[in-house]
């Protein structure tokens, strides 16, 4: 979604040099500022992030926000990746912005997260999957508490600045999905525009552009080159390939127990 929305803005006829940028410079995701100042971070060193921050700042220092104060400093409209949830965020940024919320089913998402969480060293995750979704279930990780976060984005789904698009759908039929980004928008993309952005952005051609961050500190190479890296799969019920009946079952009643009345249609499958 960062890349469609950097491409329709940007880049709809595929020519703007910037493109070759990686993605989380030219697009940053404020909240990887909070990782800035933990010793795993200095470790892996992310020098793109650092040398696009001298360009930005020059004479800022990195301790008062990396990607906060290179967004400050970015001219005209930009487009900010954040995992925070809306409670985090100020509390009229939907009167100020638009905002395009993704969620995805949980038992997908739990799956990508784990690998996630293996491939980044600045997690550099060692334990098996079973207890990486017992972690996350309490909470115990990273971007969590799951559930008040879609549930936040979800009861503003009807909000005028707020799309909310569900990872599946974008699977199951892009060009449309980006029709209805394109109206959101107001972008006024032409069908072959929107074409562009379909091939663009898909997962096999961002794949082959390589990880949004080039730097290989960043990721344990060894499953980077067994599972994917980065940009792993891209397909939707995976998760089949690596619940037990058990787990399965577990993550059902979880699901159960915290979806409530909120009519949130996951797509399973």
């Amino acid at each position: 979604m960062q890349d469609i929305l950097w491409t329709m803005l940007f880049n709809p006829n595929l020519d703007n040099p910037q493109a070759t940028q990686p993605l989380l410079v030219r697009s940053a995701d404020i909240s990887v500022d909070m990782m800035f100042d933990t010793v795993k971070l200095e470790e892996v060193n992310p020098e793109s992030q650092y040398e696009a921050f001298k360009k930005l700042c020059p004479g800022k220092k990195v301790e008062d926000g990396v990607v906060l104060q290179s967004l400050d400093a970015m001219p005209g409209q930009r487009v900010i990746k954040c995992h925070y949830p809306l409670d985090l965020m100020p509390p009229d940024l939907l009167d100020r912005t638009k905002v395009v919320y993704v969620a995805r089913n949980p038992k997908d998402m739990v799956v990508s997260f784990y690998h996630f969480y293996k491939v980044i060293k600045v997690f550099d995750y060692k334990g098996s999957m079973d207890t990486f979704i017992e972690l996350f279930k309490d909470n115990d990780v990273v971007y969590c508490p799951y559930w008040p976060h879609i549930k936040q984005a979800w009861q503003k789904r009807n909000h005028p600045n707020l799309h909310f698009i569900f990872y599946e759908d974008l699977k199951a039929d892009l060009q449309g999905e980006l029709r209805k980004l394109n109206q959101f928008l107001a972008t006024g993309l032409t069908e072959q525009q929107l074409k562009n952005v379909v091939q663009h952005t898909s997962f096999s051609s961002m794949k082959s552009r390589g990880d949004p961050l080039p730097d290989k500190g960043l990721y344990n190479q060894e499953l980077h080159q067994t599972t994917g890296g980065f940009y792993r799969k891209g397909v939707t019920g995976d998760w089949k390939n690596h619940f037990s009946q058990e787990m399965n079952q577990e993550m059902d009643k979880w699901i159960k127990e915290n979806i409530g009345d909120s009519g949130i249609p996951f797509k399973m499958d």
